[in-house]
């Protein structure tokens, strides 16, 4: 995560960045069973089940200025394949373990995600932000407990719980989900940790926060230093067909405003070619957006991920307002039984 405007790092650290082989690029310690998960050459790791639904699309590529890639990208769906998890990392560049870090977060998380939906996915909101900021905890820990050969790094994270019915998306710090519906206006579902972001909330025109000295600058972020874990998180519940996309600011910074984002990624998904189900293919749509940000500078690495609904359940109505925006309060109490403190 860096910022393609001043080439300086967002950090809670002022460390060096960490380097690594080619072989860095590969998951070192997955916390899933390598039974039913397969890792994909890039910083991907994917359930055999996940990876078999025609309707997911992943892509992660280092970019076009960096030495390794420090995204990574979770992706698992319960037993019923109904819910989708997916859980983005992006590795905070000054801190000395991101790779380590950003691999460690998402797999937790998304593992702790999965292994709760068998129980069945909360009806009450208080229990699915209670949900998001378990997660988010246990990544942060497993961050601290497992640090790379240089250290403790940082990242930022996007979690996203997918259904036919509700889409759930907590994050902590600027890697974004977006709802792209098949006709009507795309809606962000995350707002940023970020000092620009801080600055439109005060009232500074998009543009001019965005643009601003110090604009990528994140505010949260999970591991090393870390001081506010609480995510925020948001729900929405799709009337009508579309796509949700989670991708790291290797893209979105390339395209910041969200409807230009969504005529680029409509404009790869008429040109994508038909997938087994004679549908748009969402892998080629994927790796079409991260050439389309190397193409524009490759200043950061890029991962994305994609979800598209065919169909919603019967008797919707036109969209409502979200049901669920919430940051999820301060657990540390109630999670140290479970993850321990953090620190």
């Amino acid at each position: 995560m860096t910022s393609p405007d001043s080439g300086s790092t967002d950090s809670p650290d002022a460390s060096p960045q960490a380097q690594g082989s080619p072989d860095d690029q590969r998951s070192r310690t997955d916390p899933m069973d390598e039974a039913t998960h397969r890792l994909r050459p890039s910083r991907i790791l994917i359930s055999q089940a996940a990876d078999a639904l025609p309707t997911i699309g992943v892509a992660s590529d280092v970019g076009m200025r960096h030495p390794t890639n420090q995204d990574y990208l979770a992706v698992d769906v319960d037993k019923d394949a109904r819910h989708v998890v997916i859980v983005v990392a992006d590795g905070v560049s000054s801190t000395e373990g991101a790779e380590q870090a950003a691999e460690v977060a998402a797999t937790t998380a998304c593992q702790y995600l999965t292994a709760c939906l068998a129980q069945g996915l909360p009806p009450a909101d208080d229990a699915v932000v209670s949900l998001f900021g378990h997660a988010v905890r246990r990544a942060h820990r497993a961050v601290l407990d497992h640090p790379g050969p240089r250290g403790i790094g940082a990242c930022t994270l996007v979690a996203a719980i997918c259904s036919p019915d509700r889409v759930l998306a907590a994050n902590i710090g600027d890697t974004r989900a977006y709802w792209f519906p098949s006709s009507g206006k795309e809606r962000r579902l995350t707002v940023d940790d970020s000092v620009a972001q801080a600055q439109i909330d005060l009232g500074m025109p998009r543009e001019e926060a965005e643009s601003g000295a110090g604009a990528h600058a994140i505010t949260k972020w999970l591991g090393a230093r870390a001081a506010d874990l609480d995510p925020r998180v948001h729900a929405y519940s799709p009337r009508i067909p579309g796509w949700v996309m989670i991708c790291s600011d290797g893209l979105w910074n390339h395209v910041p405003d969200p409807s230009d984002l969504a005529k680029v990624f409509w404009d790869f998904v008429a040109k994508a070619p038909a997938g087994p189900d004679g549908r748009p293919d969402p892998n080629h749509v994927a790796d079409a957006l991260a050439d389309y940000a190397n193409a524009c500078g490759g200043y950061d690495n890029v991962t994305i991920a994609l979800w598209r609904l065919d169909e919603v359940p019967a008797g919707t109505t036109p969209p409502d307002p979200p049901a669920l925006e919430q940051t999820a309060p301060d657990q540390t109490a109630a999670d140290q039984t479970q993850v321990g403190q953090p620190s």
